[in-house]
């Protein structure tokens, strides 16, 4: 299986740079709308200039948000070169402290600096049509999970990366990338074909989260400048997209530059340089976090964004039911702009899940160009959650057993209002939102049949024709954000300091927020009945609450 996925990725980058040699070229200056002028050095232009990264070209960097906000249409090309031109900032930044201190001025120098720009503009070379969209379609694909379970063992350590990154990790250590990159890309110092293998391989691990050692120790600091919590590639989306979105959202980058800096930290006897900042720079850490927060909020999980995604996820799993897509694999070698043409046809791809006649290739994908998306029919916010609290209910049968027992009714009060503090999430409701989440696309339509069924009951009930499908809902429940503030933090003369308190007090701050912004949908079809079926809806999740 994973000879078959390397053979895979090794055809699709080998066909892509086939007949492309790049000719001699000089620096090149390019001006971008959120960090300036940047200049890309020849071996970098080779690069950008090969088939394998102009495809970036047309993979739209925040799915469909364009479909809420027209302008938010930049790609992950410009992403790309965006967190290039962001990590190169940050590690001159890091250079530049580092050659006042002994104690980590030879863990970075100019072959480190490349390294991270190499690794940065690369990250993204594995996404796929729609970005993260058809990652949920083919990450949960069961060709993927030996390649998955490889890709982590090749590097040895307890990494959690993303289905896109393990794809640009393959594409970027194939045998056709290295030849292309010893025989094209001029990298200084790189003379024969194992030296490629062996920077493109570091530059690999970076993407998905790994750590390279060195004789010098663990190179923490580089992985983290490129994939950490508040790496380039995070630096440079909650820029981007909320500019282009046309929502001011602005941070101080330039202070958190200035209070990055490389900190030796040792475990086992092994030197750790890992990226730190100074304490005096946590406010602006609130500020990226409040930020990216609401960035979420207003655009990713906006509910007209979630509902066109929901559509187009079934849109894309149908180029699997019909045979158009049999493999992973097969999502590299399509863009935004192919997929449109695959749609050309009157094909039912769901007809054996009963499926309407009018749920065609064609008309999936006219649905999303027409803007005919699903609008809410259940809306779950953090108010309602009393509703679906077990303990509520099991305390209120308990109350109404001890009724005219005053003392007892006081103390359960009590412990009810106490747990319900303690308890962000009804434990049904994260179980729900947990199940959905790790649903492959087939367990989702079939919890999706279960819940049309439901809505069909009610229906009947109210004496009304039953003229909608599975595909005419969805469901929209994200995990909640993460609010993991995992910090190395110096004082002001760059020794390692203890703030345990500081950022629990950031993380319950954020947790609080982004529960107050979490939203959970039923999107429903405009021919269903709205109300009857949030209200079927509603019921039939808190009968599941209830058996949890």
């Amino acid at each position: 299986m994973n000879e078959d996925f390397r053979k895979r990725i090794n055809r699709f980058v080998r066909d892509l740079l086939h007949g492309y040699a790049p000719t001699a070229t000089q620096a090149k200056t390019i001006h971008d709308p959120i960090w300036g002028s940047v200049e890309f050095h020849p071996w970098e232009v080779r690069i950008i200039d090969s088939p394998l990264f102009q495809r970036l070209r047309d993979i739209n960097q925040v799915g469909l948000a364009e479909t809420t906000y027209p302008a938010a249409r930049h790609t992950r090309f410009t992403h790309s070169l965006g967190t290039c031109a962001i990590a190169s900032r940050m590690a001159q930044r890091l250079y530049a402290d580092a050659r006042e201190r002994e104690e980590v001025r030879e863990v970075i120098g100019d072959g480190e600096i490349r390294l991270l720009r190499l690794a940065a503009l690369l990250h993204d070379v594995g996404h796929c049509p729609y970005s993260h969209l058809s990652e949920a379609i083919y990450g949960k694909m069961p060709e993927f999970e030996p390649i998955r379970a490889a890709a982590i063992a090749e590097c040895g350590q307890p990494i959690n990366p993303s289905p896109h990154e393990i794809f640009s990790y393959f594409v970027v250590t194939s045998d056709a990338f290295v030849s292309f990159f010893h025989r094209h890309v001029a990298y200084p110092d790189v003379e024969t074909v194992s030296d490629a293998r062996d920077l493109l391989h570091r530059a690999a691990r970076m993407i998905v989260g790994a750590v390279n050692e060195t004789d010098r120790g663990r190179l923490s600091y580089l992985t983290e400048v490129l994939n950490g919590n508040f790496d380039a590639d995070k630096l440079d989306y909650t820029q981007r997209d909320s500019y282009t979105a046309g929502i001011a959202l602005t941070y101080g980058v330039e202070r958190f530059l200035l209070k990055s800096v490389i900190c030796r930290t040792e475990a086992g006897g092994v030197a750790d340089y890992r990226l730190a900042l100074t304490a005096d720079a946590l406010s602006t850490v609130e500020e990226l976090m409040f930020n990216r927060s609401m960035l979420y909020h207003y655009i990713y999980r906006h509910q007209k964004v979630l509902s066109a995604e929901s559509q187009m996820r079934d849109a894309l799993y149908a180029l699997v039911k019909v045979g158009r897509i049999s493999h992973p694999c097969d999502f590299l070698t399509l863009s935004d702009g192919d997929i449109d043409a695959l749609y050309r046809s009157r094909r039912q791809p769901y007809a054996s899940y009963g499926a309407r006649r009018n749920k065609t290739l064609k008309h999936l994908m006219e649905a999303l160009n027409h803007r005919s998306l699903m609008k809410r029919a259940l809306e779950l916010s953090p108010d309602s959650f009393e509703e679906y609290q077990l303990p509520k209910r099991q305390m209120e049968q308990v109350l109404d057993a001890l009724e005219g027992d005053g003392k007892k009714e006081d103390i359960l009060e009590d412990f009810l209002h106490g747990w319900q503090r303690r308890t962000l999430f009804p434990q049904g409701i994260a179980d729900y939102i947990a199940f959905l989440n790790r649903c492959t696309p087939e367990d989702y339509i079939a919890e999706r049949q279960t819940v049309a069924s439901r809505i069909a009951d009610a229906y009947r009930a109210a004496g009304k024709k039953v003229d909608f499908d599975a595909f005419d809902l969805a469901l929209s429940f994200q995990p909640p954000l993460k609010s993991d503030l995992t910090l190395t933090i110096t004082d002001k003369k760059r020794r390692l300091i203890h703030a345990d308190g500081t950022i629990l007090r950031m993380e319950r701050w954020l947790e609080a927020l982004n529960l107050s912004k979490w939203r959970g949908y039923l999107f429903v079809a405009p021919h269903v009945d709205r109300k009857l079926a949030g209200a079927a809806f509603a019921a039939y999740l808190k009968e599941k609450c209830a058996e949890d």
